[in-house]
């Protein structure tokens, strides 16, 4: 079961995790991940959301926010409003 938390709370743990991943400290710029959008409905996983675009990144780098998102799709949906952790 997905924890239920804001749209903020997704986007800085998505952040914390592009942060701690070496592999995008090799980065030749920072990496700002933005707001998670709610979808219209949820996805065939059971995800309400979903973040459009990093950016502009090589490749390699942008298969592994990716899956950085993927992962945390799995573990959070966004909640009503005021919904804390």
């Amino acid at each position: 079961m997905r924890q239920l938390v804001s749209g903020t709370d997704i986007q800085a743990i998505v952040q914390a995790r592009v942060d701690d991943d070496p592999r995008l400290g090799r980065a030749s710029r920072a990496i700002i991940v933005p707001m998670p959008k709610p979808t219209a409905t949820e996805s065939v996983t059971g995800c309400n959301w979903t973040i459009h675009t990093l950016g502009q990144l090589p490749p390699e780098h942008q298969a592994i926010l990716d899956d950085i998102v993927a992962i945390a799709q799995h573990e959070l949906n966004i909640g009503g409003p005021g919904v804390r952790p």
